[in-house]
């Protein structure tokens, strides 16, 4: 049975218009001004934990992010030498999952449309096939990989996910959803606890000790619509899922059978862009989403603004949202540097950085 929705007691934060004049202005007239407004939060109430990254940002928020970081600490590593480059794979070939190896960070896997999950170094080389689907019908979509139990799972688009060593021997290849598997995560603090997420609108997880078919997972969790990712917050004890629609949902270890929030928020799918997946801090309850606003959404405003939206883990509400003016696409995925301090979001062929510091001068 699905769960019941939690009332919600607080909407989420507004971009408020301001006319100048009883006039009535044009959509033309208007577009300039709304994009120079932020996402305003709603005060003190939305703050978290006070050494907590986002403490004290709630309200309007228009941070410029650090874009120039990521080549400095590489500056600063190498010297002037060339900025590192992966060889591309080719038209109809794009890269669906990657990890870097955690054994040698020179070295990263990556799940492709071209059919294949591999290991290969920045300069090109593929050191290991680990899964060929070897026809165009059928491709991967998800990855993960875990150091302690020296283990690669991968998810394909027909509901298929494969276990294998990091030596390359597969363990096990079985179809575990009806359709694709968007996502495939494993536990943190528990290696053979195993999260699986499809676009047959449910989140399965799974004992790998215990995987003898389809039918053996531990808890199923149904979802109103496709799922795109399923993710273990850093101490394993929550999972966090991102639906293709509205709906961003927390569950708990102790209780995997009714998520402990539902917190609505626009973030639908389009064809042409990268499924939006929510993310974790690594140190605080905090989660970061990027917003793409849907006119049927019940709270939405007129040009309401592709912020980046941080949410309060334990009660749901809005923390803040991030914006940068220069760069108004929608940010799809959002990945936290392990301190904590810095968020990295891609958003089409840029990658925003958001300092702390940055931030802070900026205030």
């Amino acid at each position: 049975m699905a769960p019941k929705k939690r009332p919600e007691t607080q909407k989420t934060s507004k971009i408020v218009l301001r006319p100048r004049s009883k006039r009535s202005r044009s959509p033309r007239e208007l577009e300039p001004e709304a994009k120079k407004l932020c996402a305003k939060g709603s005060g003190p109430s939305r703050r978290c934990d006070s050494d907590c990254l986002w403490a004290g940002l709630a309200g309007p928020q228009i941070l410029p992010p650090c874009r120039s970081i990521v080549r400095t600490l590489h500056q600063h590593k190498l010297g002037r030498a060339s900025w590192p480059s992966v060889q591309q794979i080719g038209a109809g070939g794009s890269i669906t999952g990657l990890k870097f190896n955690p054994l040698n960070t020179n070295q990263f896997y990556a799940s492709s449309m071209e059919g294949t999950t591999r290991l290969q170094d920045f300069k090109g080389n593929i050191l290991r096939v680990f899964a060929s689907s070897d026809t165009i019908n059928i491709w991967f979509c998800s990855l993960d990989v875990s150091a302690n139990s020296r283990m690669v799972v991968t998810g394909d688009n027909v509901g298929n996910v494969i276990l294998l060593n990091m030596d390359g021997k597969e363990l096990w290849n079985l179809r575990m959803h009806k359709k694709k598997v968007t996502h495939v995560a494993l536990n943190p603090c528990c290696d053979w606890f195993l999260a699986t997420a499809s676009v047959d609108q449910t989140v399965k997880i799974w004992d790998l000790r215990q995987v003898r078919g389809k039918a053996s997972f531990l808890y199923s969790l149904p979802h109103r619509h496709p799922v795109n990712a399923a993710c273990f917050s850093p101490d394993g004890a929550r999972l966090l899922t991102t639906d293709q629609k509205s709906e961003i949902r927390v569950y708990s270890a102790s209780q995997w059978d009714c998520p402990l929030g539902l917190i609505p928020h626009p973030h639908r799918h389009f064809q042409h862009l990268t499924p939006i997946k929510a993310a974790w801090h690594p140190r605080y309850n905090v989660i970061v989403v990027g917003r793409y606003p849907d006119p049927n959404f019940k709270s939405c405003t007129p040009y309401e603004m592709r912020t980046i939206d941080v949410f309060d883990g334990n009660s749901g509400k809005m923390m803040c949202q991030l914006y940068d003016p220069e760069s108004s696409g929608i940010s799809s995925l959002n990945e936290f540097n392990p301190m904590g301090d810095t968020l990295a979001s891609a958003m089409g062929y840029h990658v925003l950085i958001w300092s702390q510091e940055e931030a802070r001068t900026r205030k």
